[in-house]
């Protein structure tokens, strides 16, 4: 697998460059300063609480990081707990530096902004006229009997963001005669997410969504429901995690809700 090159655009190396210059040049500076409580034995009373705090954050890492669901998540995690670090190095060493960089990173989020996925896939998107007559309600033969996996998507939801590679990847290794794949953006096409009850608020657990449909009628989807109706929170949703339920390993005629419609027929 190649390397990703976006893990090497402007935001990711400033997002590792200020951590990073902090912790080398700014900190050892001030780590000494009269009051800091860095140097002093922590709570355990066998580590400074400078060693502490940084055990703590890598292992609250190393506990999510099986659920991340892409590199691009790994590494903007990392980032996170690395700033997350020099946050709480900073405001033991001196509450004003601990402002200052507080100041950086805010300023960080809000102007440069991760970069898009711009790689190939093979994906089509649909609005709400081609969702219906190639998905729901399809009219040319050829879409009749075709396994549709359509993502539902916002550009401004990070995890959205975090898995456009990952379903590119999966519509370039499995899209084949009779299996497709799709994208819709909720922002622009609102009632389509009304229609699938998919919720859109800034806290929702449904976004993305990845439905699977066959013969018009969706199978399955990623996050499920309950059978109360209640959204079942998924956290992690990998590329071979989404590959084995909606078993896009298989041949077409061979998913499990193909032959159960077949014996129906």
């Amino acid at each position: 697998m190649a390397f990703p090159t976006r893990l090497i655009s402007l935001y990711y190396m400033i997002n590792f460059a200020l951590p990073v210059i902090f912790l080398v040049a700014v900190y050892p500076q001030h780590r000494n300063n009269k009051g800091s409580k860095l140097t002093s034995m922590g709570f355990t009373g066998m580590l400074k609480a400078e060693e502490e705090w940084a055990l703590m954050m890598l292992g609250s890492y190393l506990l999510k990081y099986r659920n991340h669901s892409s590199v691009d998540e790994s590494v903007q995690k990392a980032f996170m707990h690395l700033k997350m670090l020099t946050l709480a190095l900073s405001f033991q060493c001196n509450k004003t530096l601990g402002m200052y960089l507080m100041a950086g990173y805010s300023i960080l989020f809000l102007t440069i902004k991760p970069p898009k996925f711009t790689g190939a896939s093979s994906i089509e998107y649909l609005n709400p006229v081609s969702l219906k007559s190639r998905v729901r309600t399809p009219k040319q033969t050829s879409d009749k009997s075709t396994v549709w996996v359509v993502a539902f998507w916002a550009d401004w939801c990070e995890k959205c963001q975090f898995l456009e590679a990952m379903f590119s990847s999966l519509s370039l290794k499995y899209a084949k005669e009779g299996l497709a794949f799709g994208k819709v953006d909720v922002v622009k096409y609102p009632e389509l997410a009304t229609e699938f009850r998919i919720d859109t608020g800034g806290y929702s657990w449904q976004l993305p969504t990845i439905i699977l449909f066959y013969r018009g009628v969706e199978v399955k989807r990623l996050p499920p429901f309950k059978s109360d109706g209640t959204v079942v929170k998924t956290s992690r949703m990998d590329e071979k995690g989404v590959a084995k339920v909606f078993e896009l390993d298989k041949p077409v005629e061979e998913m499990s809700f193909k032959r159960k419609r077949g014996k129906k027929d």
